[in-house]
C-alpha cells in the first residue's frame, strides 16, 4: 500500500514536521524554532500563534522538500509537548492569553494551598487531603507542572475570562487541541494521553472529573471532547492543503516515544532525553498508583487486534455458533512515569546563560577534556526537583568546586546530573513495578551523547539501547496513524526499530557507589537547607 504519514511534532523549543513512507522510514524533516518567554520569575510562556504558524509552515515545507503533493499524504499524526495550555475564543479562534508552558511554576503557592484542603464530601475519601484525592483519580501529583492550575490561574487573574468561560464563549486545551482546532477550522477535541495530564481527567472512569473541575473552578464546558489516541480527530479545513487530510493519531510526546520504541509489553521502558527527561514503563491494562512519588498515566488507547474468542479452535467456534473474530475494542494501556524537569535544558543553560559552549553538541567534547568531574555536583533544580522528590521550593546549585575547577568539570557535572536524576527515577520505578528492568531504550537529542549514555549504563547497571532513529517521538505517532489507516501492520513497529549502539555497564561497583554517594549528599544538603 502506497502513501505517506505526515507527523507534526510540536515541542517546547521547536515545531517539526516529518514525512514517513510506507515502511515507517523518515524521508524528510522540516524544523523551525519557537520562542520561550519568561516575563517574570517562574513564568514560562509562548505565543500560541507562533506555535501554530511554525507548525503549519513546517508541514508545507516538508511536503515540498520531499517533492510530493498533499494528495500523497494518507494521514496526519500529532505529537506534542504535554501539560502546556492555550485558551482561545471559540468564535474567532484567536488566543486570549499567551500559552502557559509545562515548565511554568507561577501556581506553586496555589497548589500548596489546595493540597491541604479536604476533597468533596461526595467521595468516600473525605479523610484524605486534596492531593491524595487527586492522585487517586488522576494518577498524578498536585503540582504546577500539570495543566489544571494553569487554567485556573488564567480564569482567576482575568475576570473577563471567567465571565466568558461561564457563558461558554472560550475554549481551552493542550497543544494538540490547539493544533487540531486550527488545522480543522473548529474541532475542539483532545487525545486521552493529553487529557490525562491535566489533573482534571479520571483515568479509571476515562472521563473528565466533575469533582476536580469544581475543585479548580474550571467550567466543564470549556474543555475539549476526549478521543482515543487513534480516534478520528477531523480533517484539515479546505484550502489548507490541496486535499482535506484526516488526522488519525494523537499522542503526548512521551507516550509517543514509548510506542515508537516498541515498548508494547508490560515491563518495557524507555527514557527520553529532551528538554526534560522522561522515563516511562509499560505496566499493562490496569492502572497502578505509585507508592514512591511517580506518576501513573495513560500510555495510549487504541483499537485492539481482532482475536478468536477464548482462543478456541476454528471447529469449536463453528460448533458454538460464536463469531469467528471478536470485534476490536478500544484498549487502554497504562504506564508509570518519572519526570525530570531539566535534562537537555541544562546544556542549553550552559550555552545560553554561561556562554560555555556555542552549540549544544559541543558539550561532550568539553566534558571529555577532564577524566572526572571530581567533587563538582550540579543540582539542576532551576524549576524545582520533579520525580521522585517533587519539591518546587528547591533552587539550583553547583557544589564541590575548588580553585582548580574548570568549565570542563562543570560540563561533565552537567551531563552526570542528567544521568543521576534518571537513576533516582529508576529506583522509585523498580519499587513500584513487579517487572525488573533488564534494558533501557533511549531517545531524544541528548541520547546521541556517548559520554552521557555510557555513564547512564554504568549507574543503572543495565544495557542502554540507542536506536538508529532517535527522533522516536514523531515516529511513535506516525506508527499509530499508519496502523489506523492500514498503511502499517503490527510487525512494522519492531521491523522499523533498529539498534545503533548498545552501551554495556563498565564501571566498577565501588566507583559507582562513590558517584551515587556524591549525588545523594548534594540532594540531602538541598533538602536540609529548607
Amino acid at each position: 500500500m502506497a502513501g505517506y504519514i505526515l507527523a507534526l511534532d510540536q515541542g517546547t523549543t521547536s515545531s517539526r514536521a516529518i514525512l514517513y513512507d510506507n515502511h515507517a522510514r523518515p524521508i524528510k524533516m522540516a524544523q523551525q524554532p519557537t520562542t520561550l518567554k519568561t516575563p517574570q520569575a517562574s513564568f514560562v510562556e509562548q505565543d500560541a500563534q507562533q506555535i501554530w504558524q511554525t507548525q503549519i509552515s513546517c508541514a508545507h515545507d516538508v511536503i515540498n522538500q520531499a517533492g510530493l503533493l498533499a494528495t500523497d499524504v494518507t494521514s496526519i499524526a500529532i505529537t506534542n509537548q504535554r501539560e502546556s495550555i492555550v485558551m482561545w475564543d471559540k468564535q474567532t479562534g484567536k488566543p486570549l492569553a499567551p500559552a502557559i508552558i509545562w515548565q511554568d511554576r507561577r501556581t506553586a503557592s496555589y497548589c500548596k494551598t489546595l493540597a491541604a484542603k479536604s476533597p468533596s464530601a461526595k467521595t468516600d475519601n473525605s479523610h484524605d487531603d486534596m492531593a491524595s484525592e487527586i492522585q487517586r483519580l488522576t494518577g498524578l501529583r498536585l503540582d504546577p507542572y500539570f495543566s489544571a492550575s494553569k487554567i485556573a490561574w488564567l480564569l482567576e487573574n482575568d475576570p473577563k475570562l471567567r465571565v466568558r468561560a461561564n457563558k461558554g464563549e472560550i475554549a481551552v486545551g493542550t497543544i494538540d487541541s490547539w493544533l487540531i482546532y486550527k488545522l480543522t477550522g473548529g474541532e475542539h477535541v483532545i487525545d486521552v494521553t493529553n487529557a490525562c495530564r491535566t489533573l482534571l481527567y479520571d483515568i479509571h472512569k476515562l472521563a473528565w472529573s466533575e469533582e476536580l473541575c469544581t475543585c479548580f473552578g474550571i467550567p466543564m464546558n470549556i474543555l475539549p471532547k476526549v478521543l482515543p489516541s487513534d480516534g478520528d480527530f477531523g480533517k484539515t479545513k479546505k484550502g489548507l492543503f490541496a486535499k482535506q487530510i484526516p488526522i488519525q493519531a494523537v499522542l503526548g510526546d512521551q507516550q509517543a516515544a514509548l510506542f515508537g520504541q516498541g515498548c508494547l509489553n508490560a515491563g518495557m521502558a524507555k527514557n527520553t532525553y529532551g528538554t526534560g527527561c522522561f522515563m516511562l514503563m509499560n505496566i499493562g491494562k490496569e492502572p497502578k498508583l505509585s507508592e514512591h512519588k511517580l506518576l501513573t498515566t495513560i500510555a495510549w488507547q487504541r483499537k485492539s487486534t481482532p482475536t478468536r474468542p477464548d482462543n478456541l479452535s476454528f471447529d469449536q467456534i463453528v460448533q458454538s455458533g460464536r463469531r469467528l473474530l471478536q470485534p476490536p475494542k478500544r484498549e487502554v494501556t497504562y504506564a508509570l512515569e518519572g519526570s525530570v524537569f531539566m535534562a537537555g535544558a541544562i546544556v542549553q543553560w550552559l550555552r545560553d546563560n554561561l556562554g560555555m559552549i556555542q552549540q549544544s553538541s559541543e558539550v561532550e567534547h568539553l566534558a571529555r577534556q577532564v577524566d572526572s568531574s571530581e567533587e563538582v555536583v550540579l543540582l539542576p533544580a532551576f524549576t524545582g526537583l520533579a520525580a521522585p522528590y517533587w519539591r518546587s521550593d528547591i533552587n539550583a546549585s553547583i557544589t564541590g568546586m575548588s580553585r582548580g575547577t574548570t568549565k570542563a568539570h562543570i560540563a561533565r557535572a552537567a551531563l552526570e546530573a542528567i544521568a543521576y536524576q534518571t537513576y533516582d527515577v529508576l529506583i522509585a520505578m523498580q519499587k513500584d513495578s513487579p517487572h525488573p528492568l533488564t534494558e533501557l531504550r533511549v531517545d531524544g537529542g541528548a541520547a546521541n551523547n556517548d559520554l552521557l549514555m555510557q555513564f547512564q549504563a554504568d549507574l543503572l547497571g543495565v544495557p542502554v539501547l540507542r536506536p538508529k532513529d532517535t527522533e522516536i517521538t514523531a515516529k511513535g505517532a506516525a506508527l499509530l496513524a499508519g496502523l489506523k489507516t492500514g498503511l502499517y501492520d503490527e510487525t512494522t513497529i519492531q521491523a522499523s526499530w533498529q539498534i545503533d549502539r548498545i552501551f554495556e555497564p563498565e564501571m566498577s561497583a565501588d566507583r559507582r557507589e562513590q558517584h551515587l554517594d556524591k549525588w545523594q549528599k548534594a540532594i540531602d544538603r538541598a533538602l536540609k537547607v529548607l
